[in-house]
């Protein structure tokens, strides 16, 4: 079954939402998580209204780093997650890092052409087993860019319908290895 779902329901986007994910980069030994929050509302140069999603990485030795911060906008046709404001530029600009087009649907393809090769597709729609639970109605996407030289994008994500990303598998290389890259696990979450 295609599901036609509008992006308010694939993010929930309140403020106070967060998710915990169980987090393995392939070599570290004990536990890591991840934790995405959202952490307040913010107004973006162009006008629009924003969300500010803070992600944290705890290791093994439960110190924690902020790794990420993303100004999220979603409206019923589109999810955009941008980077911080470029603070020297007049006005602030800011990078666009992920965008998801709703519905989605399997087999849709879309390109953003601010960097090379940026291609974002609907593989399948399936059940998805995580350590918070079995979730149908999960769709797994893929995110490529293919950078000139020591630069590349080549993630996977997995999104459920009202419960946002449930897994998530980061390959991504920028003049050496992101942080956050590996395989990411929904284990609880907290949604308004």
């Amino acid at each position: 079954t295609l599901s036609n779902t509008p992006s308010n329901q694939m993010f929930p986007h309140a403020v106070g939402n967060y998710w915990i994910y169980k987090y393995n980069d392939g070599y570290t030994i004990g536990d890591q998580y991840i934790y995405v929050d959202i952490v307040c509302t913010w107004t973006l140069p162009d006008g629009q209204h924003s969300t500010i999603w803070t992600t944290t990485l705890q290791d093994p030795t439960n110190n924690k780093y902020l790794i990420d911060s993303s100004f999220v906008v979603v409206d019923d046709q589109k999810a955009v997650f941008y980077a911080a404001p470029c603070r020297i530029c007049d006005p602030p600009m800011f990078d666009e890092k992920r965008r998801y087009i709703f519905p989605l649907q399997v087999g849709k393809i879309w390109f953003f052409d601010k960097f090379f090769g940026d291609t974002t597709k609907v593989l399948n729609e399936n059940s998805l087993t995580v350590p918070a639970g079995t979730f149908d109605n999960t769709f797994q996407l893929s995110k490529t860019v293919a950078y000139y030289g020591n630069s590349y994008i080549n993630d996977s994500i997995w999104l459920t319908t009202k419960i946002g990303m449930t897994k998530y598998y980061q390959k991504e290389l920028s003049l050496g290895p992101v942080p956050g890259n590996g395989i990411w696990k929904v284990a609880s979450y907290n949604l308004k």
